[in-house]
């Protein structure tokens, strides 16, 4: 008969981006500049963390620093403008796209 085997306790799941992005219900991607940002719509922001947002019917990448935006483009936006602002939902994973083609087109 013979006894169980001792590896059978260190078995591992494969690795999978839905854990380890730990996305949930609340969760959405956003996809900008061929990076795609996880966004969690029930986290606030805190001061210093990225969220995506949306003003004038534009979308973007923003941190709250004090009472101003600061934009992924380093423009900073304050005042009576931000009433208008919507938060789309915190960055908890961003996911960068390190593969580029450099090979010529034959």
């Amino acid at each position: 008969m013979g006894f169980p085997s001792p590896a059978t306790d260190y078995t591992e799941e494969r690795p999978n981006l839905n854990t380890i992005c730990r996305i949930s219900p609340t969760s959405q991607l956003y996809e900008k500049d061929g990076d795609i940002y996880v966004i969690d719509r029930a986290v606030r922001p805190s001061r210093g963390d990225e969220f995506i947002y949306e003003l004038y019917g534009q979308c973007g990448i923003g941190k709250m620093q004090g009472k101003a935006l600061i934009t992924s483009d380093g423009e900073t936006i304050e005042g009576p403008v931000l009433d208008d602002l919507m938060m789309l939902g915190t960055v908890t994973f961003t996911i960068v796209t390190h593969y580029e083609d450099h090979r010529p087109i034959i």
